[in-house]
């Protein structure tokens, strides 16, 4: 593998979400020189997740005052009304416990979830969705969704259908490739 290509691979993955776009924009233009496929669709998934991810934070923070991770634990207790531990919490969202309890600290603050005792393991704490909670996440996820539909809705039905038959694709190799 080349120099420059090691070197792009290994500076993105310290990327913050925020500042990064401009340092792929700049990294795919290089690797388009080079003629390096693989690398240019690399570089192009990173920086439109990098972008859409980016809009659609900062519409749940003007709109509803709450980060993407804040609606991210909403939306996983919408899909499970008897809660989830902390734990399952932090695997499903693939963040640290630490970060969970803070997310969660904020969120009950809010009034947006409660934590109650584990009655079958008193080590663990369960969390739920409160009324409020669940009505400001049901809030949130139509105005989401209407963004998601915004941004892809330039895509053709033809188009939006076959990326995201490649998508599947990639993710299957990308399965396989994750069992070693």
């Amino acid at each position: 593998m080349s120099e420059s290509i090691t070197k792009s691979a290994s500076s993105s993955k310290g990327r913050g979400r925020s500042n990064g776009a401009a340092a792929l924009v700049e990294e795919a233009r290089a690797a388009t020189r080079k003629g390096h496929l693989e690398i240019r669709v690399w570089l192009r998934l990173l920086g439109c997740s990098v972008k859409m991810e980016s809009l659609l934070s900062q519409r749940l923070r003007k709109e509803f005052k709450t980060s993407l991770s804040r609606f991210d634990v909403l939306a996983q207790l919408e899909r499970f009304p008897d809660g989830l531990t902390m734990s399952d919490l932090s695997r499903r969202l693939i963040v640290s416990n630490g970060a969970i309890t803070g997310l969660v600290d904020k969120l009950m603050a809010g009034g947006m979830v409660i934590r109650q005792d584990d009655p079958r393991d008193r080590r663990s704490v369960i969390v739920r969705l409160t009324r409020k909670g669940r009505e400001s996440f049901l809030r949130m996820a139509r105005r989401h969704e209407e963004w998601v539909v915004s941004i892809l809705g330039d895509l053709s039905v033809e188009a939006q259908s076959e990326l995201l038959q490649n998508l599947t694709l990639l993710q299957r190799n990308l399965d396989m490739h994750g069992k070693v």
